[in-house]
């Protein structure tokens, strides 16, 4: 933890992103890296093996806090641990003729489905208990099972040793172990080695992925059972020696459909425009720094991106200190994607909070003789006193996912003068713009605020307006 220079208030940290705490009593909330590619998942396959006969299987993986979404306070609802619920339905479809152990295939046979074989397991994505790093998975169908893991690398394979323990249980006259041992060798990302001893053997099985499309993969699978009495290949020359068996065990192939959060269709323009009229009922506010939520490869002009988090954190200051209650989904949500942001956006304008997105643009983005304005619908109260000082952007707001969603994009800023500013003067207009959109919202939100008894003194519009005769309405 850090001091700031300015505040005396401690520095803190989500994930990779630290900043100043917006107030005294701020918490930062547990942060636990996503996990690409898993997230939403739904995925189908099929598998073949040597035997006749085909498994199909489909699959569904659910992850928290990314199933639960964002609370009203702008945080994941989840606030504990990562952890996947996997669950599946595998279906074996053979020969009608044929069972699991027969070889023998006629091409002109039938084929019948012998039923559907559930699965379920919840699996926590973090490591538990400290330096021992354990990984817990908990088999629930069709066999509740208890898996703990610890994975480590010895040069540059990873190796996962794995302890299987299972309540014990007599089918027909067996008694099965209730804890057994396993070895998961990875040298390489396409490469997997699994070693189990089982009974007088030592089971091994050895996997090679090939990525076939982006969402489909092909996995083949060979197996080797190696007796504790060895004879390599079957050669003889031991009394009692047992030959080792190797042979292909299966094919299979597997296509995700989706790992993306579902994203909601925005509801009716009117549901949005009567919700945005209560603006101020509430102390809520949602403001966010442009191109900070799931950029991808949308970082903004130069210099944009971090002028808009220069332009939030003090509005944010600002507002807190008018009495809202500033919500930042950027800040305590790192790695929100967009879908997941958007569905949040949603719910929020809906109940009459605003969302405002900060942004700024270069000369070079110039659409029809703007480069400064407002996005949103020119009906909803903040927009049109967004509007007073900065105009309205001439394009189709319903083209943007954010002000179709009832939230408002703002060009406040030209980046490219922003780049030429010398230290003194970038501090200077990043306030003075503080200043003039806090005017705006406190415009648009007073006679809300005024009949809950709320009442602002706010001198510094006067100010403002000084400025903005001066310097033209540029920064």
């Amino acid at each position: 933890m850090a001091m700031s220079e300015d505040d005396d208030l401690l520095e803190a940290c989500v994930g990779r992103l630290c900043f100043v705490q917006p107030h005294a009593h701020y918490e930062p909330p547990a942060f636990h890296r996503r996990f690409a590619r898993r997230d939403y998942r739904w995925k189908v396959g099929a598998r073949m093996k040597t035997t006749p006969g085909l498994q199909c299987k489909l699959s569904h993986s659910m992850f928290l806090p990314d199933c639960l979404g964002l609370g009203p306070d702008a945080r994941w609802r989840w606030q504990g641990i990562p952890i996947a619920l996997m669950t599946s339905a595998t279906v074996d479809i053979l020969p009608s003729h044929q069972n699991f152990t027969n070889d023998v295939f006629d091409g002109d046979a039938s084929f019948r489905c012998l039923g559907v074989r559930p699965r379920a397991r919840l699996k926590a994505l973090t490591p538990l208990f400290g330096n021992l790093s354990l990984r817990l998975m908990v088999e629930l169908l069709p066999t509740p099972k208890l898996v703990m893991a610890r994975q480590f690398r010895l040069g540059t394979t990873k190796v996962t040793l794995r302890a299987n323990m299972e309540p014990s249980s007599i089918f027909g006259s067996t008694k099965r172990p209730w804890c057994s041992l396993q070895v998961d060798l990875h040298p390489a990302d396409t490469v997997k080695l699994m070693l189990q001893p089982v009974k007088n053997f030592l089971g091994m099985q050895y996997s090679r992925s090939i990525q076939l499309t982006p969402n489909g993969k092909g996995v083949a699978s060979g197996v080797a059972e190696l007796p504790a009495n060895l004879t390599v290949f079957g050669a003889s020359g031991l009394p009692g020696s047992v030959p080792a068996k190797l042979r292909i065990d299966s094919l299979k192939l597997s296509h995700v459909i989706t790992d993306k959060a579902p994203k909601r269709s925005p509801l009716p323009t009117s549901v949005y425009l009567r919700a945005s009229k209560k603006i101020g009922t509430s102390d809520l506010i949602s403001v966010i720094p442009g191109h900070w939520i799931d950029p991808g490869y949308e970082v903004g002009a130069p210099g944009e991106r971090d002028f808009n988090m220069e332009i939030v954190n003090i509005l944010e200051k600002q507002l807190r200190g008018n009495g809202w209650n500033v919500l930042r989904p950027d800040r305590e949500c790192p790695d929100l994607s967009w879908e997941e942001y958007l569905n949040w956006v949603s719910k929020q304008t809906s109940k009459g909070i605003p969302v405002l997105e900060i942004h700024g643009q270069g000369s070079k983005a110039d659409y029809r003789g703007f480069v400064l304005g407002v996005i949103g619908d020119a009906n909803a109260p903040l927009n049109k006193e967004l509007a007073k000082d900065f105009g309205y952007f001439q394009m189709d707001w319903r083209d943007l996912a954010v002000p179709k969603r009832g939230g408002v994009v703002l060009e406040s800023f030209n980046s490219d003068e922003v780049l030429q500013m010398a230290p003194w003067h970038r501090k200077w207009s990043v306030r003075r713009l503080a200043n003039r959109i806090t005017a705006c919202i406190e415009r648009a939100s007073s006679e809300n605020r005024l009949s809950r008894g709320i009442i602002l003194e706010n001198d510094r519009e006067d100010v403002i307006l000084a400025l903005d005769e001066q310097t033209k309405g540029r920064v």
